[in-house]
């Protein structure tokens, strides 16, 4: 029943993100509007089980593709307390070729996890992620936008885009928690506005499922008083994600990604990477499979992810190819962060596991099984779209 709710879900969303949006369109019309209202279910060992609803409109009009205007509405709750809502625009076309991207959302976790700072954090941890010891509580209501737009053409690799972004967080740890022990910088809470930017060589020959190409990513972010932040920082982000055919129905994927922080960083953003397609770590469906999530955090993060991607059958669902296949992955991450302990340069994290994978157009369902070979815990995680 799981499965099969998935499914439907995802032929009438995009996966973009960790959670469904249906802000791309699968069918592209000359004229007219669209609106899709599905069900949100998903399952991992990180948040639980995720259900809710999320739903979209579409305006098209002539020349504008996939579609002239888009608005998505999402209200999601997860079993281990989490909800995330947003209201989401998005315009490809709307300012002559850029695209528009706007944002409003509110976050909140009952049980937000934090274990401390470094690459050998919590060391009295022992599996049970429920803790009081190493959780805290967080509301981050919050909004931003971006532009995006390709300067030298629409069929030219490079892209551009410039961004603001502000969150108001709530924090509130427990009483024997690991945060209230070390009272790091952002215990208090507060607004953190953000102004980033970024550049973008894509050369994938399809943005959500691609089996060559890649694309190269450069992203800065800055936040202070002019920006409407309580604390002074900057972060820079490096990123590398390369598809290779090895055959009519296997690809190599490959993501590097290289993230750094400085100056009166907040303990909520350490674990926290820059870019178009944020993800959060070291731990966790977004970084390495098979470690809880953000079970490792610091000023400093990197991580690679390699999966082999195998496309075993194909089949007709209402009139569009569907096919079904398996991957095989191997993922790596580590953190520094001044001032503690990190451990020997070669002490990396890993995870590995393997998956099954479900796509109609440009929705792909994943299913995977990882464990951490370091503890020998394993996690299972449901989402939509592939990793990267």
């Amino acid at each position: 029943m799981l499965s099969t709710a998935l499914l439907l879900t995802t032929l009438a969303t995009a996966p973009a993100s960790a959670t469904a949006s249906p802000l791309e369109a699968p069918v592209q019309k000359e004229k007219g509007a669209d609106a899709i209202v599905v069900p949100l279910v998903s399952y991992n060992s990180d948040l639980g089980f995720t259900y809710g609803g999320v739903a979209g409109a579409y305006l098209y009009s002539p020349g504008y593709v996939p579609y002239r205007h888009a608005i998505a509405i999402q209200a999601m709750f997860t079993s281990r307390g989490q909800q995330n809502h947003y209201l989401r625009y998005d315009g490809p076309r709307l300012i002559g070729p850029m695209r528009l991207e706007l944002r409003l959302e509110y976050r909140r976790e009952l049980l937000s996890p934090f274990y401390g700072a470094g690459n050998v954090s919590a060391q009295d941890f022992r599996g049970n992620e429920n803790q009081e010891r190493f959780n805290y509580k967080k509301g981050s209501p919050g909004a931003w936008m971006r532009l995006r737009g390709r300067p030298l053409g629409e069929s030219h690799p490079l892209q551009t885009y410039v961004g603001y972004a502000w969150r108001y967080t709530e924090v509130s740890p427990f009483e024997f928690s690991v945060l209230n022990e070390l009272k790091p910088v952002g215990i208090e809470g507060g607004p953190t506005g953000q102004v980033s930017a970024g550049v973008m060589w894509d050369t994938r020959d399809n943005e959500s499922d691609p089996v060559r190409g890649g694309v190269e990513e450069l992203s800065v972010r800055v936040s202070g008083t002019a920006t409407g932040s309580r604390y002074q920082y900057g972060g820079i982000t490096l990123s590398e994600k390369r598809f290779w055919q090895l055959g009519s129905r296997v690809v190599l994927a490959q993501r590097l990604t290289l993230d750094a922080l400085f100056g009166e960083v907040p303990f909520f953003e350490w674990v926290n990477t820059g870019g178009v397609s944020v993800s959060e770590g070291i731990g966790g469906m977004s970084s390495v499979r098979g470690i809880e999530r953000n079970r490792f955090a610091g000023n400093v993060k990197a991580f690679s992810n390699t999966e082999l991607r195998v496309r075993a059958f194909d089949f007709q669902l209402f009139g569009a190819p569907v096919y079904t296949g398996g991957v095989a992955f191997v993922d790596v991450g580590r953190v520094w962060h001044p001032g503690v302990t990190d451990g020997p340069w070669w002490m990396l994290h890993p995870g590995v596991g393997a998956g099954l994978r479900v796509a109609r157009r440009a929705a792909v369902v994943r299913f995977d099984w990882a464990m951490s070979p370091e503890t020998l815990r394993h996690r299972v995680y449901i989402n939509f779209g592939h990793m990267f």
